[in-house]
């Protein structure tokens, strides 16, 4: 069954017996109040939707916080396919932006799944404890918070990033310098739209080459379009801040363009 698959039968917190819903917010752990708050009114909803600042502002280490592992896990897997697909078809990683409203769908919902997930844990224990106070204990001890799960995801997450981003340079640095080499020998052969395109495709947010907005600027220049180059000068700059040589080309733009109005 896939994680966010739909049950055939929706059980909600109010439809608890007692025991079981105490039970439920055993497994919650301190903060079960807050949580017990936010299913009782998903009970009395047909959306399964609510918010949930925690997963809004911490993601799926909140998922790793609260011993859903294989959430946690499966997102951040989720999150390493399309990247890898992204750079091997776009040459890019998608930016962390288009991921957005995927995380707010997801912060929607981290109430509803945890609540599923504590309920079927309880109702496993249920059936392989029959003694309450026994249960109780095994409830508490698997249910709660774990700071080293949440901790141990955060460093799974920066090794992935660093993979991912070495993974992104070897592609795109093997596909962009080509493409710079030609675009350079269009540009130099009077070819400047030609070679404006080239440079348009291979630019990369991610990684950002200082040359290629130097190329640019010059074809603006030679184009008559100021205010093109001077974003381009910008954009070489906050690369290269400290190149006096454009800091003076970028005044020299700004008295032609001042000049002209």
């Amino acid at each position: 069954m896939g994680l966010f698959q739909k049950k055939e039968k929706d059980v909600k917190f109010n439809d608890l017996d007692e025991e079981t819903r105490e039970e439920v917010l055993e497994f919650a752990g301190k903060r079960a109040h807050v949580y017990e708050k936010k299913w009782s009114k998903l009970s009395n909803k047909k959306s399964p939707l609510s918010w949930n600042w925690a997963t809004f502002f911490i993601n799926l280490f909140w998922f790793a916080f609260r011993k859903m592992n294989g959430y946690a896990y499966s997102i951040l897997g989720a999150i390493a396919v399309i990247d890898v697909v992204a750079i091997i078809t776009l040459k890019q990683a998608l930016p962390t932006s288009s991921v957005g409203p995927a995380f707010i769908v997801l912060t929607l919902l981290s109430n509803k799944i945890y609540f599923d997930f504590a309920l079927k844990k309880v109702t496993k224990l249920q059936e392989q404890y029959p003694d309450r106070e026994e249960r109780l204990a095994v409830i508490r001890k698997r249910g709660g918070v774990s700071w080293w799960r949440a901790i141990l995801l955060i460093v799974v997450f920066f090794i992935y990033s660093f993979s991912i981003l070495f993974l992104e340079e070897k592609v795109y640095y093997s596909y962009m310098t080509p493409k710079f080499v030609e675009a350079v020998e269009l540009q130099e052969d009077g070819q400047l739209d030609e070679a404006l395109e080239i440079y348009k495709k291979i630019e990369n947010d991610n990684i950002p080459v200082s040359s290629i907005h130097l190329n640019k600027m010059y074809i603006y220049v030679q184009k008559d379009e100021d205010e093109k180059a001077l974003d381009e000068v910008n954009a070489y700059l906050e690369i290269e801040p400290e190149d006096q040589d454009m800091i003076e080309i970028k005044e020299s733009i700004l008295n032609k363009i001042e000049e002209e109005k």
